[in-house]
């Protein structure tokens, strides 16, 4: 199994959904710097130190049941990204228990733990079924099409169907991961030239990132190839 790269939806805030916050407008002004900064640290591919930031918020007295939900998926997706899957459906798991069952955030967490059990057709199930309720949230269309790239084995490979939610995703929440995910279906279907213009935006922004050098790298043979 890949190593996804997610970014969490925007599922449940402090302002409804989940329980009112308890603390007062310091004790939540700091909660939201410290949640900004951790969302940050994980976009940036800094998985240790974003989940360390997001249990802060979850042991936080004023944190309301929402903020502490939207951390632990947080969590869920950093310990996803170190390959630490049984512990990221712990995550997904503790996240989804704070939302009513059945609901999209409920199906978008649920799915998460199922996938991390390898219960993929499960959780092709939920996914849809959140999709239903939610055409245009994040959650479901980046992991059900992180699912047809074939993160979570190769039977289950569809790249024009993996196409459909990795573009939605990254049209609702452009940024370093939903770009790459986009990419990398790119580069599975040859499309080299639309690769390669995502790539070199990207390497600007991320001279430092050597999986986007790679990819870059990918993109240039291909398009090389294809030239001869």
């Amino acid at each position: 199994m890949n190593v996804r790269v997610l970014l969490a939806a925007l599922l449940c805030m402090a302002i409804g959904g989940c329980g009112e916050a308890t603390g007062g407008l310091a004790e939540q002004a700091q909660l939201q710097v410290l949640r900004v900064e951790a969302e940050r640290l994980h976009d940036d591919g800094q998985s240790e130190q974003a989940i360390a930031k997001f249990e802060k918020l979850v042991a936080s007295p004023a944190a309301s049941d929402a903020q502490k939900a939207y951390a632990l998926r947080y969590i869920s997706l950093g310990y996803y990204e170190l390959g630490d899957y049984p512990r990221s459906g712990e995550y997904a798991a503790k996240a989804a228990a704070f939302y009513p069952e059945g609901s999209y955030d409920y199906l978008v967490n649920m799915a998460d733990a199922e996938l991390m059990l390898g219960k993929v057709p499960e959780a092709v199930v939920r996914l849809e079924q959140a999709i239903a309720l939610a055409p245009r949230n994040l959650a479901a269309n980046n992991v059900l099409g992180l699912v047809y790239l074939g993160d979570n084995g190769e039977q289950y490979v569809d790249y024009r169907k993996a196409l459909i939610y990795n573009q939605a995703a990254y049209e609702i929440e452009p940024g370093r991961i939903t770009e790459i995910v986009l990419v990398r279906n790119l580069l599975a279907l040859q499309e080299y030239e639309q690769a390669r213009t995502h790539l070199l935006d990207l390497s600007q922004r991320y001279a430092d990132d050597e999986h986007v050098q790679h990819l870059l790298a990918q993109a240039e043979a291909g398009l090389a190839q294809a030239q001869e």
